[in-house]
C-alpha cells in the first residue's frame, strides 16, 4: 500500500476503535459493570495456581486480570475496543500480501468477537485467545523453512491449549493456509496438515483424563463463556473469520474491490448488532448497578422517563421510592405489576436474588438478605465467586456479629485492586467491634435488624413480618411504607386500613388518603365517620373517579386522567 492508502487503512481501524468504545461506554455501560461483578479475580500464589491448572487457564487468568477494570466502565470499554482493533490488526497481519482493497476484510474476525462480547455471558477469555494465536502464527510465518516451521507449530500446539484452550487450533490453520499461499512444499503442508488434525482430535481427549470438564467443554473451550453447558458458537465464527479473510484476499485483490470489502466488513456489524445486544437486560443491569451504588433519584428519573415494565425494574424503583421518602405519594406515578415489584420471591439463578437481597439488607432483614446473596454467590454458573457480594456477604456478617465470618470474606477482597481500601478499613471494624456503631449505615441496619429466632421467615406472611418490625422499632419507617405498599399492591384493603392505623407520622400521604377513601367507599354507606386527614381535593377527585367509571369511559382515558392514582391500579391493574 502506498502513504495514502495506509492512511486511510489506519483511520479505517481507529474509527473501529472508536465506534467499539462508544458502543460500551455509553450504549452497554452496565454489561461491562456486570462482567466485573461476576469475578473474583485476586493477586497471589495461590489464586494464579489454581487459574492456570485447567485448560485455557492462563488466558482466563488474564482475562480476569483485564475484568477488574471493568469496574469503571469507561475503563472497560476501552480494553474491549483495544482487544478489537488487535484481534483486526492482527488478522491483517497474517493475511498473505494483503492489499488495501482487502484491508477491510481483516474486521471480520473482530465483527463477530463484537458481537460475541454483546452476550453478557460472554468472556473476554476468547478474544485473548485468539489474540494470543494470531500473534503466535505470525512469529511462526517468520521461520523460513517449511519443515522446522511445522515440526515447532505441532509441538506448541498442546502448550496453547493449555495456556489458552482450543481455540488455539487457530495457529496450524494459519500456519497451512499462509504456507499453501506461498507455495511452499505442497508435501509437507500436507503431511502438517494430517498431523494438525490428529493433534487438535487427540488433545481434548488427552486432557479429558486428567481434567474434571466434560469432553464437549474441552473441545469448545473452557474459559470462553460463563455458562459450561453452552456452546460459544459466535466465539469459533471470529475463529472461522480469520481463515475465510485470509482466503477471500485472494478474490479482492485489486483497488476497485475496496467498495466491496469495506461493505462486507460493515454490514454484518451494522444489521447484527441491534439483533445480538440485548438492550432490555442492560436496562435491567443499569437498575441493578443504580441500586448498588444507591443513586436513587437517577433510578426514578430513568423510570420516569422511560417507565419500568419487569419485576425487578419495578422493584429497584420502589426501593428507590422508599430510600427518597417518596413511595407513600409518588408510588403510583409509576407502573406497579403488583407484589411481585415490590419484593420478588425468590429465583433460582445467579442475578435476580441480588436486587432482592439488596431491598431486604436496606429493611434491614439481614439473615434473609444474607441467604439471598450467598444463594445468588453459589449459583454463578462457571463457579466463580463475586466481588460484589463478597463484600454484601462481608457487610451482613459484620452487622449481625460474625466477625470471623466476616473475616473470611474480607481476606479475600483485600487481595484485589479496587476493593482492597474498603477490605483494610472493614478489617479494622472486626478487630475493634465498638467502632461499627459510628459507621451511620451499620449502626442503622443494627437497631432495626430482626434476628432469625423472631420469626419464621414467609414470604406469603410478608406483612405480618413488615409489621413486626416496625412495631419493634418505629424507627425503621421504611419497613411500614413496605407493609402498606405490600397491601395495596394486593389490594388488600381492611388489612391496610387496620396497618395504617400504627402510623404516628405521615399518615395523610396522597396514596394513604386514596386508598383510605376508596375502603371507606367500599365498606360504609356514606361519608360520614371518614378520618379527617382526607383532603378535600382528595375526596372530589375520588368522585369524579368514581364517576368517570361508572360512565364506561375505556381504560386509556383513564389513564390519561387517573393513571398516578391508587384508584387506577385497583381496578385496571393486577387484576
Amino acid at each position: 500500500m502506498n502513504r495514502r492508502q495506509t492512511i486511510i487503512s489506519a483511520v479505517q481501524s481507529a474509527a473501529a476503535f472508536l465506534l467499539a468504545f462508544a458502543f460500551f461506554n455509553f450504549l452497554y455501560p452496565y454489561h461491562v459493570h456486570y462482567q466485573e461483578q461476576m469475578q473474583l479475580f485476586r493477586f497471589g500464589a495461590d489464586y494464579f495456581r489454581e487459574s492456570v491448572a485447567v485448560p485455557g487457564g492462563l488466558g482466563g487468568w488474564i482475562g480476569g486480570f483485564l475484568v477488574q477494570f471493568f469496574y469503571h466502565a469507561p475503563v472497560g470499554a476501552l480494553i474491549l475496543g483495544i482487544l478489537l482493533v488487535l484481534i483486526q490488526l492482527l488478522t491483517w497481519k497474517n493475511i498473505e500480501n494483503g492489499s488495501f482493497a482487502t484491508y477491510p476484510l481483516s474486521f471480520l474476525p473482530a465483527v463477530a468477537m463484537f458481537l460475541f462480547l454483546c452476550d453478557e455471558n460472554a468472556l473476554v477469555t476468547a478474544a485473548i485467545a485468539i489474540i494470543a494465536s494470531l500473534t503466535l502464527a505470525f512469529i511462526l510465518m517468520k521461520i523460513r523453512r517449511t519443515g522446522i516451521r511445522s515440526i515447532i507449530t505441532i509441538m506448541l500446539m498442546p502448550v496453547m491449549y493449555l495456556l489458552f484452550g482450543s481455540i488455539s487450533i487457530l495457529v496450524p490453520v494459519i500456519v497451512a493456509i499462509r504456507s499453501f499461499m506461498r507455495e511452499e512444499d505442497k508435501k509437507n503442508i500436507l503431511i502438517f496438515s494430517i498431523a494438525a488434525v490428529v493433534m487438535a482430535t487427540a488433545i481434548p481427549l488427552i486432557a479429558r483424563a486428567y481434567s474434571p470438564y466434560p469432553l464437549e467443554r474441552l473441545a469448545f473451550g473452557v474459559h470462553y463463556h460463563r455458562y459450561h453447558n453452552a456452546i460459544p458458537l459466535l466465539a469459533w465464527i471470529s475463529v472461522l473469520m480469520v481463515p475465510s479473510a485470509m482466503l477471500l484476499a485472494t478474490a479482492f485483490r485489486k483497488d476497485r474491490m475496496v467498495a466491496a470489502s469495506l461493505a462486507l466488513a460493515i454490514l454484518p456489524a451494522a444489521c447484527l448488532t441491534p439483533v445480538f445486544a440485548d438492550m432490555e437486560k442492560e436496562r435491567l443491569f443499569g437498575y441493578d448497578f443504580m441500586t448498588r451504588m444507591g443513586q436513587w433519584n437517577k433510578i426514578l428519573a430513568t423510570s420516569d422517563k422511560d417507565s419500568p415494565d419487569s419485576p425487578i425494574a419495578v422493584e429497584c424503583t420502589n426501593l428507590a421510592l422508599a430510600k427518597t421518602a417518596h413511595m407513600s405519594s409518588d408510588m403510583f406515578s409509576f407502573f406497579q405489576n403488583g407484589p411481585a415489584g415490590l419484593i420478588p420471591e425468590f429465583t433460582r439463578d445467579h442475578f435476580s436474588p441480588v436486587p432482592t437481597g439488596t431491598v431486604y439488607y436496606h429493611l434491614g432483614m439481614i439473615n434473609t438478605a444474607q441467604t439471598f446473596f450467598f444463594e445468588a454467590q453459589e449459583g454463578i454458573p462457571d463457579f466463580q465467586k463475586s466481588a460484589r457480594l463478597t463484600q454484601a456477604l462481608a457487610k451482613t456478617n459484620l452487622i449481625n456479629g460474625d466477625y470471623e465470618v466476616a473475616r473470611k470474606y474480607v481476606g479475600a477482597l483485600k487481595q484485589t485492586l479496587f476493593y482492597r481500601e474498603w477490605a483494610k478499613e472493614t478489617e479494622r471494624l472486626i478487630n475493634n467491634p465498638e467502632l461499627i456503631e459510628k459507621v451511620p449505615e451499620y449502626a442503622y441496619l443494627r437497631s432495626v435488624r430482626i434476628k432469625d429466632h423472631d420469626f419464621m421467615f414467609s414470604q406469603e406472611e410478608m406483612d405480618s413480618m413488615l409489621g413486626l418490625m416496625y412495631v419493634e422499632n418505629e424507627a425503621n419507617v421504611m419497613a411500614m411504607d413496605y407493609l402498606l405498599a405490600w397491601c395495596l399492591l394486593r389490594k388488600d384493603l381492611p388489612r391496610f386500613f387496620e396497618c395504617h392505623k400504627l402510623l404516628k407520622k405521615g399518615y395523610d400521604a396522597r396514596h394513604y388518603q386514596e386508598a383510605v377513601v376508596l375502603y371507606w367507599a367500599l365498606t360504609h354507606d356514606g361519608p360520614e365517620g371518614m378520618p379527617g386527614f382526607i383532603t378535600r381535593n382528595v375526596a372530589s377527585e375520588f368522585t369524579r373517579f368514581i364517576s368517570s367509571f361508572q360512565s364506561g369511559r375505556d381504560e386509556a382515558s383513564m389513564q390519561k386522567e387517573f393513571g398516578d392514582t391508587y384508584w387506577f391500579y385497583y381496578y385496571y391493574r393486577f387484576k
